[in-house]
């Protein structure tokens, strides 16, 4: 069994580069005979708000990333929880655990109102459970339906984003640069402490969600971010055979097909080791 692992797309906004790349992707997945698409694959998708054009973009993606056995898996993330039910992917041979990422913490952004309004509410979630859930299963279970609640009460804005407003949503306030930075410092031993929490034995842990791709070892677990499709980052992607991973930037791998452009801008990550 060849699989093939991607994230964060953020179709749907002009910032990301996943257009100019579905060709190509194309291409790829039918290499492959199983394609698991790691969350925040639409920048917006959440029911019962989902609109026309998010449902077309969907079933362009699912057309796009099917595989020798079928359409994609879709992993829920923050920016897409509607687009199934699926929390995590476990895959047995190479011990890999799938999630996307943004239940490691509670907020991100501490500057974004809307993080601060759903971080209270998932602390009134914890006292109700009597603290934050130690198990993997039942904190994303939790995390998910409080998030779902919240995003029904108030969905997620839905303007158009360039590359120059992204960019700025990045850097403004201030503050959110340092914040970003912190997160990233911290999401690898934060993703690998959740992971060792799985009921099964987990050597390593594929996310998304922070943008940043990388390789890191914590505490015995290899963790695996495949960046994203956004502007300062390039996307990677993770190939699964039985019990070897391959985790490269996804430009290579499109180099193959037929056909294949990539976008000018690149950016080239810091794949630090821990």
């Amino acid at each position: 069994m060849k699989t093939l692992i991607l994230s964060d797309f953020h179709f749907g906004i002009p910032a990301s580069r996943l257009s100019a790349l579905l060709d190509s992707i194309r291409r790829l997945a039918s290499e492959y005979d199983r394609v698991i698409l790691n969350g925040d694959t639409l920048d917006r998708y959440e029911a019962p708000h989902c609109t026309a054009k998010s449902e077309a973009l969907l079933k362009d993606v699912i057309e796009a990333c099917q595989s020798r056995f079928g359409p994609p898996e879709m992993i829920m993330g923050n920016h897409d929880p509607a687009i199934s039910k699926l929390q995590w992917v476990y895959l047995e041979p190479s011990a890999t655990l799938v999630f996307h990422g943004d239940c490691i913490a509670d907020i991100t952004h501490p500057t974004k109102t809307s993080e601060q309004a759903l971080a209270a509410r998932l602390r009134k979630r914890w006292a109700q459970l009597g603290g934050r859930p130690k198990g993997f299963v039942e904190l994303c279970d939790a995390y998910r339906k409080t998030q779902a609640q919240y995003l029904r009460e108030h969905p997620m804005a839905r303007e158009p984003r360039g590359k120059l407003a992204y960019l700025a949503s990045v850097v403004m306030p201030p503050q959110r640069p340092l914040h970003i930075l912190r997160y990233w410092w911290r999401a690898p031993r934060l993703a690998a402490h959740l992971a060792a929490a799985f009921p099964r034995p987990v050597r390593h842990v594929l996310v998304g969600h922070t943008h940043s791709p990388g390789e890191w070892k914590v505490n015995g677990i290899t963790v695996l971010n495949t960046g994203s499709f956004m502007p300062m980052s390039i996307p990677y992607a993770a190939s699964i055979e039985g019990e070897r991973i391959f985790f490269r930037p996804l430009e290579p791998l499109l180099r193959s097909t037929r056909s294949y452009s990539f976008p000018a801008e690149r950016f080239q990550p810091n794949v630090p080791s821990r």
